[in-house]
């Protein structure tokens, strides 16, 4: 017949089995924030993520100090959502700056104009403005009432 003192070591240990394979609090940060996202961050880094992907890189270091700072608080769950998102935005960023380093991506702003889209169109005048203000990029300048 078997003690309950003999069965006590073993219900701890399998308690503790389950605890730390449940994934939650430090233990589920350790695994999913601390390795997972900080290596896909540091993968997209190396890559050159930060000159060919801006946006999914620094937005995936942002996630990532966001997480840390909530694990801080012990916000597990939103730590583990940032993390995750973190990691999300670390792989694209892998992806696109090897795409772009490959040359199969090509790489351009929307939010700068060139040169041609930036001047103004010859028939534009500010013959419409009261008071024969100066128009420079669509803004009056000078003028009267």
């Amino acid at each position: 017949m078997t003690r309950p003192s003999q069965l006590f070591p073993a219900l701890i240990a399998l308690c503790s089995l389950v605890v730390l394979s449940a994934g939650c609090g430090p233990f589920g940060y350790i695994k999913k924030v601390a390795r997972e996202s900080s290596r896909a961050v540091a993968k997209a880094e190396s890559s050159g993520a930060e000159e060919n992907a801006p946006y999914e890189y620094w937005g995936s270091v942002t996630y990532l100090e966001q997480s840390k700072i909530l694990m801080g608080y012990s916000e597990y769950e939103r730590s583990f959502d940032y993390g995750e998102r973190a990691k999300q935005l670390a792989e694209e960023a892998t992806k696109k700056a090897e795409m772009r380093r490959k040359g199969q991506m090509e790489q351009h702003s929307d939010a700068l104009a060139t040169p041609e889209e930036a001047a103004p169109e010859a028939g534009a005048s500010a013959s419409g403005s009261a008071g024969g203000g100066e128009v420079k990029a669509g803004v009056s300048v000078g003028g009267g009432k």
